[in-house]
């Protein structure tokens, strides 16, 4: 065995073992849902004199009618002292009209305020930053443009703010409206379901810090100042905030019976911008962060929870490497050590097995376990991801060796990305596989396999632009839009 093919098959078992580290932490926090108890907060009923005032924040961007929509759902909420702030980032020509319809569409005597800045540093935290500068209420809730919160969203989460003074945030489940719009928001949907129904009921249950999703939930401003406020350098300030939270001390709260409804990204391009937007984001908080958590005084298990929490986005990049480092030992024609492909057979059956059962229980925890197939829970949760290896990887890159900042934020039913076609690598990349999937070293086959169907998927989506499936109904004209919008 020549040296080259040793330090390949090495490379490649420490890829292996951080990818089996990966898909432990899913079992580890499926275990820690199914076995730890429930707690719930206290949410004492108080009478509507005794309720604090309360900060209502929409970040939005060039978002038309959603920023209509989601100013007026906000004015329905049930709330004695409400502000709610409009804060409108987008196009100063587009402002004045965006303003006039949201006064428009909301109750006249409505608290509300539509606020543009005039710049866009920092991005969303920036935003958010500019926004509590203009109010001192103590609680601010937060919701995208796509969402449409309950009328009794605040009397179902701010309580639990009132009642425990250590937190610094409550955190709703999120629901999907347009979840059965076509295969693409059905497998968001599943991913997501299981990311709440499962990994952050699972740390709300065992007491490990949780991650602020950015939408359907409440801060305490006590909480935002004490972490040191909106940062703007890592597109993921919800996950940056919670973090630096947490070192302070401040616990988290996840209420599972309140949903909040967004939308769900319909095509493959929005799909993917989101996604690396998440994933670059995740990468800068975890190097920003990951030695201050180190250096901190926490319990290692909760500092290991934390850096697990932080480092998911290295599935892709790991994935990536594993790919390469095959096709190379394919290339030269190495001989694997029997110990190097008994850990690969096994990691690629553990990785396969522990997503599809992650999926799958978080639908029968959410008891939507009959809505769906196995054979389908498959197909969605495995293969549509495995298309994110190249765009993903690609972000990571970034996150480490760039300082370039580039916020997309994701697009809306009947947006399209302006410059055309954006499935190219994927699709390239899924042609050209097939030839290595089919190799003597079987346990490479279903990797390969899933990874070229993902790719050839993600690929054919992003050239056509959508993904087949029944549009909703008054669905919006379409709409092209910068990469930088």
């Amino acid at each position: 065995m020549s040296d080259l093919s040793l330090i390949l098959q090495c490379g490649l078992a420490f890829v292996l073992v951080l990818l089996t580290i990966l898909s432990a932490q899913l079992v580890l926090l499926a275990g820690l849902r199914l076995t730890r108890p429930l707690q719930s907060p206290r949410r004492p009923l108080l009478p509507d004199e005794a309720l604090p005032p309360v900060l209502v924040q929409l970040p939005v961007r060039n978002e038309g009618a959603l920023a209509v929509r989601v100013a007026a759902a906000a004015a329905r909420l049930d709330w004695p002292r409400l502000h709610i702030q409009v804060l409108d980032d987008g196009d100063e020509e587009t402002h004045e009209a965006l303003k006039q319809a949201i006064l428009a569409a909301v109750p006249a005597g409505t608290s509300i305020a539509v606020l543009r800045r005039g710049e866009r540093t920092g991005f969303k935290a920036g935003n958010l930053a500019f926004g509590l500068a203009q109010s001192d209420e103590p609680f601010i809730a937060m919701f995208d443009a796509d969402f449409v919160p309950e009328p009794d969203f605040l009397r179902r989460t701010v309580p639990a703010l009132i009642a425990d003074t250590g937190l610094a945030f409550v955190q709703s489940r999120w629901g999907h409206a347009n979840r059965e719009t076509n295969w693409l928001t059905r497998a968001q949907g599943l991913l997501l379901d299981a990311h709440f129904a499962i990994e952050q009921e699972a740390r709300n249950r065992a007491g490990l810090p949780l991650s602020f999703n950015g939408s359907g939930g409440v801060w305490r401003r006590e909480a935002i100042n004490h972490a040191g406020g909106w940062h703007g350098d890592t597109l993921t300030e919800d996950l940056d905030l919670s973090i630096r939270a947490a070192l302070k001390g401040w616990r988290s709260c996840f209420l599972s019976d309140v949903v909040a409804y967004g939308e769900l990204p319909e095509t493959a391009a929005a799909w993917r911008a989101q996604q690396g937007r998440w994933t670059k984001g995740h990468a800068q908080c975890a190097r920003k962060l990951l030695g201050t958590v180190w250096q901190s005084a926490m319990p290692v298990t909760v500092k290991a929870a934390m850096t697990l929490q932080m480092c998911q986005f290295a599935f892709y990049t790991l994935a990536f490497l594993s790919a390469v480092i095959s096709l190379s030992l394919m290339y030269i024609g190495a001989i694997y050590l029997e110990s190097v492909g008994r850990l690969g057979l096994f990691v690629t059956g553990f990785g396969l097995g522990s997503s599809f059962a992650y999926v799958w229980l978080g639908q029968k925890l959410l008891g939507r376990d009959r809505m769906i197939g196995l054979h389908r829970a498959l197909l969605l949760s495995v293969v549509f991801p495995s298309g994110l290896i190249l765009a993903n990887t690609h972000a990571t890159w970034n996150a480490f060796f760039s300082r370039r900042m580039n916020f997309q934020r994701t697009l809306r039913a009947g947006e399209r990305y302006a410059g055309g076609w954006r499935g190219g690598p994927e699709l390239l990349a899924g042609v050209f596989l097939p030839v290595f999937a089919f190799t003597e070293q079987a346990w490479s086959a279903p990797f390969f396999t899933f990874a070229v169907a993902g790719l050839i998927s993600i690929g054919v989506m992003g050239f056509s632009g959508r993904l087949g499936g029944a549009a909703l109904p008054g669905a919006r004209t379409q709409r092209r839009i910068s990469p930088n919008d």
